[in-house]
């Protein structure tokens, strides 16, 4: 597991700053969407709000992580490839 972080060099830190700085306004989004299901209920949310929520979640996973999150399938075993003669 270790051989696999450290094939993986993690994002440098002025990246991920820069990073944090540009998705901060997306947090009044999250704040505004907790406002909306806790008092307005759920029916009142808007798509836009879910999705500015879900790249706020992914941006600041990034920042924290240092990594962009894989979102490659791994390949399964050549042996189950290969066809059965």
């Amino acid at each position: 597991m270790t051989q696999q972080n450290a094939s993986r060099s993690p994002l440098p830190a002025n990246v991920r700053v820069m990073i944090a700085l540009t998705a901060s306004p997306t947090l009044l989004v999250v704040g505004m969407l907790l406002y909306t299901l806790f008092f307005d209920g759920w029916r009142s949310v808007s798509i836009s709000m879910i999705i500015f929520s879900m790249l706020s979640v992914l941006a600041y996973y990034v920042v924290i992580s240092g990594h962009p999150p894989r979102l490659s399938m791994k390949n399964r075993d050549k042996k189950d490839d290969k066809k059965i003669n």
